[in-house]
């Protein structure tokens, strides 16, 4: 059974304060082209410079660390680091109080997702 983006959707406050636009998108180490997550992103248009652990579909363990208690300061999340090593982003509290990481600049590539 295969979902299709349109399901996947969260539409919340975020949601709609960005004009009710979103697009899910895949997000991939540049090195080893291996998938990090699967992304919501709001304003389906321009940069990709930060992905909120709220927006993140999948894998679940990125968004379940907003829920952590042990996390209250972005030095508690670490960095993102793909699996073969590169540190793709670094942890930050946007001013909306979301936590989310600020992705280095040609660390990373998204493409449009597709369900495998």
């Amino acid at each position: 059974m295969t979902l299709s983006s349109q399901k996947l959707i969260r539409k919340d406050k975020y949601f709609k304060k960005a004009g009710g636009t979103a697009k899910i998108i895949n997000v991939a180490c540049s090195k080893c082209k291996g998938l990090l997550f699967v992304y919501q992103k709001d304003y389906p248009w321009g940069w990709l410079k930060r992905c909120y652990l709220n927006r993140i579909i999948n894998p679940k363990k990125y968004e379940r660390l907003q829920y952590d208690k042990r996390v209250k300061e972005p030095k508690d999340l670490g960095n993102l680091i793909c699996h073969c090593g590169e540190i793709i982003g670094n942890p930050i509290r946007h001013k909306s109080g979301r936590f989310a990481f600020r992705l280095i600049k040609g660390k990373f590539e998204r493409s449009n997702y597709k369900n495998e």
